[in-house]
């Protein structure tokens, strides 16, 4: 491949430097305005250059092209950004006229709508979005995509994660225009109409419900439905996490997901029942404009999702090509695709879904050919399944330092586990849509639903097996971003050498890869030389974790074990990062000892400092000697009650930190008091990571 022959990459590859500039650094809007007419003077510019034949110009012609998609994709980008609630003064408001711009999502204890703003308390029309969090009652789940709703809440501004390492939901939010959040209770909202803002949107979710609907007729029902939901219609709100977990494990989680696969099944199926309209040119024009009607119709049924849309815009254009009887370039369709997509949304490349598309196709398309001609069976079955096994192989290539770095684990059966369910969940799409337009046969409908119930109930158990094997996952893998550019260059590198044999070329791909290796040698020095004491924010709860050149003792109220959610969500992507295995010690605990921490009672000795717990419980400042020691750092937690001063004239302390399990009106106090003595205060709440 000869990056000459794709002009295309020449177009896509500064484009994504001005995404990237324009997320990771925000621009004024002025400053947008002015790149958005200096892009456009660069394309005026350049194309007022072809018309000079002097091939020094040539060079200065590619620099002003280069730099107007680069200040394009920075416009874009920002455009994209734009909201008029990234001001502060939103907070204050209570009564909004809103439109639902999602489907309503079921959590535990709320119901999650994403909701476009249409109305302020003053009657003034504004434009953006915002997350609320209704109260769940029967009416809730009345609730679909367009409806308009009054409601009255107090909103708030997304805040950034305050752990270290955690998921950072300020950033994903922000991506999807959103900044405010607000709660709203039972009896402060109510619908008031309906009107979507996309009716070909609000058709698609209808055709989803209809279709949902069609398979509980039939007979589907518990995991299966929710199975075939996942996978034909891509609903996988109500599917069981335990499941979910289980074919991460096997590696096929690409499976519950609406993917390639699935769309080129559509397309297949389309263009098999149109093939007589290929005897003139007419029909053929015909045929071309019903197949993209059809898989498009089948991206917005499903949610146009990232790899939906890759797969439907490339399958667009081997229609296009079909028609014009030309042989489409898989390449060209790959970087055009993503040309396209990204033009309409430019943040679609931070996306996971939208990156694992694009990275598995380049995968099979560059390594496949290779692997399959490796070897060579005699029989059509076992050709069949070396073809399957070298697609899985390639695509797992081109995902799998992506796929490590965001889940941090790695299915050592994946090879396995494709061989079975792929061929399996073929079969499912393939029945599934079958038992569409047959269900209201009952004899027929019925040997269908029993067919397809099967073929279900067998990838699971093929699932269940293979996650119960030994070794089935290795988990806690730590990956810097780094570490995984530098491994998609040595990917790259052996790439190029199985296509043409060049000596520059493994010398480069030696020394990525010796950097790559270095790389963990670096890291590990580094932490095995890290001393820190870290206080995590847990609302209503406290964790305190002292971390010694890599042991470390995580002292907890209401997390027991590793597989708490609130582990999970607060601490575990800290300690994977930072190689820490630290044993969970109830708080509560009388006397604790390591060679490095000692505990007695509410006092803690770590690294030279002194740490003391003060609580609610505690009546009065426990006795001490008559010198008293200085206590490096108060740790409040669940609103201790012994007024400041007195705590300060018994026990001195340098510095003060209240945790989540403290309310407002005990940490303010302790603000104060201490802003006006001098002390430094630090609220968990308020860190920003």
């Amino acid at each position: 491949m000869k990056i000459e022959n794709y002009p295309i990459v020449k177009v896509l590859f500064p484009y994504v430097i001005g995404i990237l500039i324009a997320y990771f650094r925000d621009f004024p809007e002025t400053v947008c305005r002015t790149l958005w007419w200096g892009a456009g003077g660069c394309f005026l510019l350049a194309v007022a250059m072809t018309f000079v034949k002097a091939y020094r110009w040539r060079i200065v012609r590619t620099i002003v092209m280069n730099l107007a998609f680069v200040m394009t994709g920075i416009s874009l980008t920002n455009w994209h950004f734009h909201s008029h609630f990234e001001t502060d003064s939103w907070e204050s408001r209570h009564d909004l006229v809103v439109r639902v711009a999602a489907e309503p999502t079921l959590r535990e204890k709320s119901v999650k709508v994403e909701a476009e703003v249409l109305q302020d308390a003053d009657i003034s029309v504004v434009n953006g979005k915002i997350l609320l969090y209704l109260q769940p009652t029967s009416t809730t789940e009345n609730l679909r995509y367009g409806d308009l709703l009054f409601v009255h809440t107090d909103l708030t501004r997304i805040a950034p994660p305050c752990n270290p390492d955690a998921f950072d939901n300020q950033r994903y939010m922000r991506r999807r225009g959103i900044y405010y959040s607000g709660f709203v209770r039972d009896g402060a909202w109510e619908c008031i109409g309906h009107r979507p803002a996309n009716q070909l949107k609000s058709l698609a979710q209808q055709a989803r419900n209809r279709l949902t609907d069609t398979y509980i007729h039939a007979g589907m029902s518990g995991d299966e439905l929710d199975i075939l939901k996942a996978i034909l219609l891509g609903d996988d709100d109500t599917l069981d996490s335990e499941l979910k977990a289980s074919y991460s494990s096997a590696g096929v989680s690409h499976i519950l997901c609406v993917s390639g696969m699935h769309v080129g099944i559509i397309f297949m199926i389309v263009n098999f029942l149109l093939k007589p309209l290929d005897l003139f040119r007419t029909s053929r024009i015909v045929k071309t404009i019903l197949v993209m009607l059809v898989v498009w119709l089948y991206a917005h049924i499903t949610g146009l999702a990232p790899s939906v849309t890759r797969s439907a815009t490339m399958f667009t254009f081997v229609a296009i090509g079909q028609l014009l009887q030309r042989n489409t370039n898989v390449f060209h369709s790959l970087f055009a695709s993503a040309f396209i997509l990204l033009v309409v949304n430019p943040l679609l490349i931070f996306e996971v879904g939208f990156q694992l598309s694009y990275l598995a196709v380049a995968g099979i398309v560059l390594f496949q050919p290779k692997l399959s001609a490796i070897y060579h069976c005699r029989t059509r079955i076992g050709n069949y399944l070396w073809e399957l096994l070298t697609v899985s192989v390639a695509a797992q290539l081109g995902t799998s330092p992506i796929s490590i770095y965001y889940f941090a684990q790695f299915p050592n059966y994946f090879m396995l586990s494709n061989l079975g369910v792929i061929a399996l969940s073929f079969a499912v799409i393939i029945t599934g849509v079958a038992l569409l337009p047959i269900s209201f046969i009952p004899l027929i409908y019925r040997h269908l639903t029993w067919l397809l119930t099967a073929e279900i109930k067998a990838m699971n158990t093929i699932i269940t097996f293979i996650e119960k094997l030994p070794h089935s996952v290795t988990e806690n893998i730590d990956y810097h971003i780094l570490q995984v550019l530098l491994l998609y260059g040595v990917i790259g590198c052996v790439c190029y050498l199985l296509y043409k044999r060049n000596r520059k070329v493994f010398w480069a791909t030696s020394v990525l890869f010796t950097l790559f290796c270095g790389s963990f040698v670096v890291k590990k020095l580094l932490l095995a030389r890290e001393t820190e004491f870290l206080a995590y924010h847990i609302r209503k709860s406290s964790a305190l974790e002292f971390n010694f050149h890599g042991q470390a003792v995580l002292f907890a109220d209401s997390i027991h074990s590793e597989e708490d959610k609130l582990y999970q969500y607060n601490i575990r992507n800290h300690a994977r990062r930072h190689h820490i295995r630290a044993p969970i010690v109830p708080l509560d605990t009388a006397e604790y000892d390591t060679p490095f921490l000692c505990k007695r009672g509410n006092f803690i000795r770590f690294n030279d400092r002194t740490y003391w717990i003060l609580t609610r419980d505690q009546r009065s400042v426990p006795k001490v000697a008559e010198d008293a020691f200085a206590v490096d750092c108060l740790l409040l937690r669940q609103n201790p009650r012994l007024p400041p001063d007195e705590v300060l004239a018994k026990i001195p302390f340098r510095e003060v930190l209240a945790d989540g399990s403290n309310t407002p009106f005990y940490i303010e106090r302790w603000r104060v008091f201490c802003i006006e003595n001098g002390i430094p205060f630090t609220f968990t709440g308020d860190r920003k990571f």
